[in-house]
């Protein structure tokens, strides 16, 4: 009997947990995509990392080095990403569930908070990969919405993203870290393919 009461008991701490969350806000779509900032189209943890710094460059290179030592390693911002499209699978299974209200914004309130409706299409509760890491929304995620990390910004693979990939790429640098590393990596060949033409064109020219 005790064990009943104690359930009992438990159940109505979970009721009232749930029913303490305010879920209301999130039934308002947050701003439209094309309204948002320029820091959401080229996120902070890009700028950092893109920036023709010695550091940056460094990494650019050991990162190679890495991969064809077998070492693969697995850029940063990936985990985050991984989390997002987590994200975007429950809010997927809440949807399909219609349960209400209907969710058309979140942020880290609706993801992380226990007594959140969105909590057991999330279980086990996720952890931030990173604590610069923290999730928003824009447009409306009942429709052409998407989710995004203030600091490593949207996945890159959805078909939202490709929709404005071209204000995305807008908003980059003309020649990153990484591209000045490419340039490095294949300049011999740049620069062997006019040298070999132009020996090629005098063994010709002799031939004739």
């Amino acid at each position: 009997m005790k064990f009943y009461g104690l359930l009992l008991i438990m159940l109505c701490l979970c009721c009232k947990g749930y029913a303490e969350f305010d879920a209301a806000a999130y039934e308002t779509a947050a701003p439209a995509i094309a309204s948002m900032p320029a820091d959401f189209f080229y996120p902070p943890y890009f700028r950092e990392t893109d920036g023709l710094t010695l550091r940056n460059i460094r990494h650019e290179i050991r990162f190679r080095l890495e991969f064809i030592a077998g070492v693969r390693p697995e850029p940063r911002y990936i985990n985050c990403f991984k989390m997002q499209k987590r994200i975007a699978r429950a809010i997927e299974r809440y949807k399909t569930a219609g349960r209400d209200p209907v969710l058309r914004s979140l942020d880290d309130n609706l993801l992380f908070d226990p007594s959140s409706p969105l909590e057991e299409f999330l279980r086990p509760m996720p952890v931030p990969p990173t604590t610069r890491c923290s999730y928003k929304s824009t447009g409306d995620l009942s429709g052409e919405g998407m989710i995004y990390c203030v600091y490593h910004g949207p996945v890159h693979d959805s078909a939202v993203y490709r929709k404005y990939e071209q204000r995305f790429n807008s908003e980059k640098p003309f020649i990153t870290a990484f591209d000045f590393v490419e340039m490095l990596i294949f300049s011999p060949v740049l620069i062997i393919l006019p040298v070999t033409w132009l020996i090629m064109r005098k063994v010709l020219d002799k031939g004739h």
